[in-house]
């Protein structure tokens, strides 16, 4: 629902269906459980322009994977190629 997505929207508006689109870069089960990767390339200061960058974009993924999948994201992380590290969310 739209609202999910714009707090400000109220009655019908926020009920209304929105479609999203993205892809996901890797996503693997263990032990019952979902790990959810994304790769970014672009140039941050830190881990926390990182997080800061990509936070939302992550949290939708990780609803898509548990609405679809029926299984709960037990870890979300990016790989930066520009820091060549992972960092957690």
């Amino acid at each position: 629902p739209a609202g999910r997505f714009a707090e400000e929207l109220r009655g019908s508006a926020a009920e209304e269906e929105v479609l999203i689109q993205g892809i996901i870069d890797s996503a693997f089960e263990e032990g019952g459980q979902l790990v959810l990767l994304d790769y970014k390339t672009d140039r941050v200061r830190d881990e926390e322009d990182l997080r800061s960058r990509y936070r939302e974009q992550l949290d939708l993924y990780r609803i898509a994977l548990e609405e679809t999948l029926g299984l709960p994201v037990k870890e979300v992380c990016l790989y930066s190629f520009h820091l060549g590290r992972t960092v957690s969310l």
